[in-house]
């Protein structure tokens, strides 16, 4: 099933929302999106790691590693909506306000560091952290 057609900040959500992360390379980044200059983008490459969201309230896995370059893909395999908020992002832009059954959404690390999200409907227990490494 798809996303629904949806507006992220100033960037245009499609069937499966794409967003892009930069940082200025501290090493406990906050992720930036449309919203500061980057433009919401379609084919952002092959995906390298999925996270599932479940019916179970966890992300498998929990915690997992990527390079620099690669694309995390969110899955939720379940029936239960849910979102993907990360954490220390400050304004807003990198979040999927809605994860419906089946749908996906996909985030391409640009920079190194540890992203840490959670599901904020099913907070503070529904929380993930993805280390990527590499310049």
């Amino acid at each position: 099933m798809n996303h629904p057609l949806r507006t992220l900040a100033c960037g245009v959500g499609t069937c499966a929302l794409l967003a892009l992360v930069s940082g200025c390379g501290s090493p406990s980044p906050s992720p930036s999106g449309p919203c500061n200059g980057s433009a919401a983008v379609s084919g952002l490459g092959t995906v390298a790691d999925t996270v599932d969201a479940t019916d179970d309230l966890v992300f498998v896995p929990a915690s997992t590693t990527a390079s620099v370059g690669d694309v995390v893909e969110f899955k939720n395999t379940g029936t239960v909506t849910h979102d993907v908020t990360f954490q220390d992002n400050n304004d807003g832009c990198l979040s999927d306000t809605s994860l419906n059954a089946g749908s996906t959404w996909e985030v391409k690390f640009t920079v190194a560091g540890t992203y840490n999200y959670l599901c904020t409907i099913h907070a503070p227990n529904m929380k993930g952290e993805i280390k990527v490494t590499g310049s």
